[in-house]
């Protein structure tokens, strides 16, 4: 990769987001939507359907977790745990030295 010393021009109309979300106490825009406080002050979100959308997307986030976390326990009922790390280090060489478990906190 070569590096560029070319300077990006400014953005224009430089508005805001159509469904940015601004915490009601300090005025920053939110980083997340999957949690009912806010990222920067701790502040509760009133806003109910912020709280329902919030919901929603960590019942998501859960529920692709649980996914993954079956898949692992499939896998070690059928081939045992040490026949499930042999099987990962066969098909992926490259990542066997890293960590077994999938990075979940998101």
């Amino acid at each position: 990769m070569a590096e560029s010393n070319e300077v990006w021009p400014p953005r224009p109309n430089k508005t805001p987001k159509e469904g940015v979300k601004k915490c009601p106490h300090c005025e920053r825009a939110l980083l997340t939507h999957s949690s009912p406080l806010c990222n920067w002050c701790g502040a509760v979100i009133d806003d109910p359907e912020y709280q329902a959308a919030a919901a929603e997307a960590r019942q998501q986030r859960d529920a692709a977790d649980r996914a993954v976390l079956e898949g692992i326990i499939q896998e070690e009922a059928r081939y045992g745990v040490l026949g499930r790390l042999r099987r990962r280090a066969k098909s992926n060489p490259d990542n066997a030295k890293r960590n077994d478990l999938p990075d979940l906190e998101h």
